[in-house]
């Protein structure tokens, strides 16, 4: 453990992190989840703010707003620390003392030109490095020009191609200090976490190494392994129907011209517990549509139950949803479950269905999309996996679901002139007339 201070401050780092305290052209710091590399640059750069004037551009290679940079995590920092006294937090912005200023943009849509204005800045902390293009970063690195500045690259690794893993960690730079850290370098690790972890480990070692051990991820690292998934052709006729959705409220536009998905997903459960995935609806669009089409999809499959997760969407729409249900006389119980834990976490019910065999998918166009989903998903942010959610649901509602009622069994007649023939025989001429009035009229 490392200990810096700021006049009558004194802070501990994770060991791991003590070349950040020196300086270099360029600073990494990868691994995997709960090493505290965030958390641990912002508490380094809030020092050194207050120790001298510092200008520090806090950036990512995709930005739309504050919510998807680290001010949010700067703030809280400086809350923790107790550095209010020291620092002024803006609605955009965040300064200091002496002038120090942390100021906060994306990458993707800078040009050479547009970029110049940070020419002046001391340091530069990439967040989520990983996600940088070569693109992105051949604008940025030459425009940190300042003497004495340094570029801080912090993220989980994913790809051993992506531009700051293989420049820095797979061939090396002479002007970087790499530094790896994950979560039993973390005094602070939380327990909490360390139960996530370890339930990760005991399903899927690799996916394990990927986010716990900051390993790249490959094709065999997912949680989901393309093999579970068994094909059918045509389904049980005598599945429990249940219904899972996944809500989003933002159609594309201008700002937002690729929302989160609404995903709908028809489920069928046979008379052993194997699930079959039955239909689906997708759609990127206005509440109204997806609402209709949820409608529509229970018109067509008579649900015992619709899945949902609790929340503000679940709580805005209710109204809404279950008034378009009653008109369009599809209305059925609606299952609200509470979110909880991480999105791997949430979907290691579902992992541990399909590992087992029990999970059966059509030969269809949107299967494979789900199949291919789930199969890339990792459960960090980032990357699409609404489908993989409406599944995640489902299985965490599998304790309110009941299997399918096993079929009658068909008895065969008794072979000709056997003794069950016979009895059969004499019942049959045993039934006299009014009998037969009174029972099969």
């Amino acid at each position: 453990m490392a200990t810096t201070a700021a006049e009558e401050l004194t802070l501990d780092i994770p060991a791991p992190m003590e070349p950040f305290l020196y300086p270099a052209r360029h600073k990494i710091a990868h691994g995997g989840r709960g090493g505290g590399k965030s958390w641990t640059a912002a508490r380094l750069l809030l020092i050194r703010g207050i120790e001298r004037p510092t200008r520090i551009l806090c950036t990512r290679e995709v930005q739309r707003s504050l919510k998807d940079s680290v001010y949010r995590l700067l703030v809280d920092q400086i809350r923790e620390l107790g550095l209010g006294w020291a620092y002024d937090v803006q609605a955009s912005a965040i300064t200091g003392p002496r002038g120090t200023e942390f100021v906060f943009s994306g990458l993707r849509d800078h040009t050479v030109e547009s970029i110049k204005s940070y020419e002046g800045i001391d340091i530069c902390w990439i967040e989520e490095a990983h996600k940088v293009s070569a693109h992105s970063a051949n604008i940025l690195i030459p425009t940190i020009r300042k003497d004495g500045s340094e570029i801080w690259w912090t993220y989980n690794p994913d790809q051993a191609t992506d531009y700051v893993h293989e420049r820095f960690v797979v061939k090396g730079d002479p002007d970087a200090v790499v530094c790896q850290i994950n979560h039993r370098d973390n005094p602070w690790f939380p327990q909490v976490l360390d139960a996530e972890r370890l339930r990760m480990k005991s399903l899927n070692d690799d996916l394990y190494r990927h986010i716990w051990e900051g390993e790249c991820r490959s094709r065999a690292g997912m949680l989901f392994k393309r093999a579970w998934f068994k094909p059918y052709t045509v389904a049980p006729s005598n599945l429990s129907i249940y219904m899972g959705s996944d809500y989003a409220v933002t159609p594309p536009d201008e700002d937002n011209p690729a929302p989160d998905w609404t995903e709908h997903g028809i489920f069928g459960l046979d008379e052993h517990g194997s699930m079959y995935i039955l239909d689906w609806w997708s759609g990127q669009t206005a509440p109204e549509e997806w609402i209709e089409a949820a409608c529509s999809l229970i018109a067509r499959w008579r649900p015992m139950i619709w899945f949902d997760e609790k929340g503000a969407i679940r709580r805005a729409l209710d109204a809404a949803i279950n008034k378009r249900m009653r008109e369009r006389n599809t209305y059925i119980y609606r299952e609200g479950i509470t979110s909880a834990s991480s999105k791997a976490e949430r979907a290691l019910g579902f992992a541990a269905r399909a590992s087992a065999g029990a999970i059966y998918v059509p030969e269809t166009e949107w299967s494979e999309r789900l199949v291919n989903q789930l199969c890339s998903f990792t459960g960090e942010d980032g990357h699409t996996d609404d489908m993989v959610d409406v599944c995640s649901l489902i299985a965490r509602g599998l304790d309110r679901m009941a299997d399918a009622k096993p079929k009658p069994k068909e008895v065969a007649p008794p072979p000709p002139f056997s003794d069950r023939w016979f009895d059969q025989r004499a019942h049959r001429q045993s039934i006299t007339e009014a009998d037969k009035a009174r029972y099969y009229r």
